[in-house]
């Protein structure tokens, strides 16, 4: 399981208008005033945030679980990530839709940060002193306005590294829906060793997977039934399987389901001065990813980099709350925030009512989600990258057109993105980009005015 123009931006095969995405006043659940909410920056709730709110909880019981024990976390910390700090970074964030949650990337790079520090992960006194420096370092971050930098990265490179991470998104899932796991570090690599090995595949979960897959369509299809597409196939796959019998992997096999509230955890503060580099390499990496959801409008107040620069805070924030919640390090998940608006989220309070609905899961009904195959939710992830990448068809042929320098760049960021840490990813679009930046500032730069005296002319019948 492992923006980009200023009009529309892509959460899936369907384009969405921008503001559902990226801005607070545009959208009309989200317009600011009494009229349309109590507290002016609130929009009111509704059933259909609600309800994605639900789809996105019971995804990150299984993904959450999934990415902390893949990083060798105890399974429970990456269900607490999805609680408090989706919370609170969905009612900070600029960008509503983004869940602020646990990542892949996040949770290796979390992990090879403690051992850096030769700091014992198990204690979670010392996770909870990284959540809170990784709190710190966004927070620098916004100060330091690294959102004008991004700024800088043209929508050639964003498209490739948006790319990249739905690659991500569906090779890190293929495991789950076929029960085949391709050691290969580099994404392309692990997709062709992958289809090469039919025959490894396990019968049962990819029977499951396509049954799931073939349900979603048809839910798809239906008139009316569109936002609930993916919780009208998580349901009738997942009774499907236990109707038969079928032997297939489900979320409960990852660990145990927590039965309870985060506790309180008090960071462990010795430690911290030790993890101030790999902190910040933890934060980069959530940045990064968030950078490839949904950059800010031109048009929201005080620009695209200020816009960057709340969402950086909303995750610092997010983290700072998960640190005393026993949470794992956080960031805008790319993922679950397609899950989410794939499933009809309107407003911010679908990132909200995520966090509220895991959180009830954890009090007495993690044993129901344990019942949810494993092949269900990777056959549905799947559907949702390739959404992504369908989605992101015309900004690729916006920059495939745009000439052979924006193609190499959008290309390299793209095949960066498949081996390379992400906030390496980010760096080298950046560098790439330099020579068309110092181009056009070349052209945009006014010639000096010419004060070199001219003759004039004589009096007439003077050569």
């Amino acid at each position: 399981m492992d923006d980009l123009d200023a009009d529309r931006v892509e959460t899936g095969s369907a384009r969405i208008p921008a503001a559902r995405v990226a801005g607070d006043a545009a959208t009309p659940g989200e317009a600011a005033g009494p009229a349309n909410s109590r507290l002016g920056w609130l929009p009111r709730l509704s059933m259909a945030d609600v309800a994605a709110g639900l789809i996105t909880a019971l995804f990150s019981v299984p993904e959450g679980m999934a990415y902390a024990a893949m990083a060798g976390f105890p399974p429970g910390s990456g269900l607490y990530t999805g609680v408090w700090p989706a919370v609170v970074g969905s009612l900070l964030a600029q960008t509503p839709l983004m869940v602020t949650t646990l990542t892949s990337a996040i949770a290796l790079t979390s992990r090879g940060a403690l051992r850096h520090a030769h700091v014992d992960p198990a204690l979670p006194g010392n996770v909870a002193a990284l959540t809170l420096m990784v709190a710190l370092a966004m927070a620098l971050f916004a100060l330091l306005r690294l959102g004008s930098v991004l700024r800088l990265v043209s929508a050639g490179a964003m498209t490739g590294f948006t790319v990249g991470i739905a690659l991500q998104i569906i090779t890190g899932a293929l495991h789950d829906a076929t029960g085949f796991r391709a050691h290969h570090h580099n994404r392309l690599l692990r997709v062709l060793v992958w289809a090469a090995h039919p025959g490894g595949w396990s019968v049962a979960a990819t029977a499951v997977a396509v049954l799931t897959i073939v349900i979603w369509a048809l839910a798809h299809a239906l008139p009316g039934a569109h936002s609930l597409a993916v919780l009208v196939a998580l349901v009738v796959a997942t009774a499907l399987v236990h109707a038969c019998g079928l032997a297939v992997p489900l979320a409960g096999s990852l660990g145990r389901i927590p039965d309870g509230l985060p506790p309180l955890t008090v960071p462990a503060w010795h430690v911290m001065p030790h993890l101030v580099g790999g902190a910040c390499s933890v934060a980069l990496v959530a940045l990064a990813q968030a950078a490839g959801i949904a950059p800010v409008r031109p048009a929201a107040p005080g620009g695209p980099a200020a816009g960057r620069a709340r969402d950086m805070l909303a995750q610092s924030a997010a983290n700072a709350a998960g640190a005393f919640c026993h949470a794992l390090p956080a960031g805008g998940s790319l993922s679950r925030t397609a899950v989410s608006t794939s499933a009809g989220a309107r407003t911010r309070w679908a990132g909200v009512a995520s966090g509220g609905v895991l959180a009830l899961l954890l009090c007495g009904l993690g044993n129901g989600v344990g019942l949810i195959p494993l092949p269900v939710i990777g056959a549905l992830l799947i559907v949702i990258g390739v959404k992504l990448i369908a989605g992101r068809a015309p900004e690729i042929r916006a920059a495939w057109q745009a000439g052979a320098g924006e193609r190499a760049v959008m290309v390299a960021t793209f095949l960066a993105a498949t081996q390379l840490p992400l906030q390496y990813v980010l760096l080298l679009g950046l560098l790439l980009c330099l020579p068309r930046l110092a181009a056009d500032r070349r052209r945009i730069v006014p010639r000096p005015a010419d004060t070199t005296p001219r003759p004039t002319a004589g009096p007439p019948g003077l050569w």
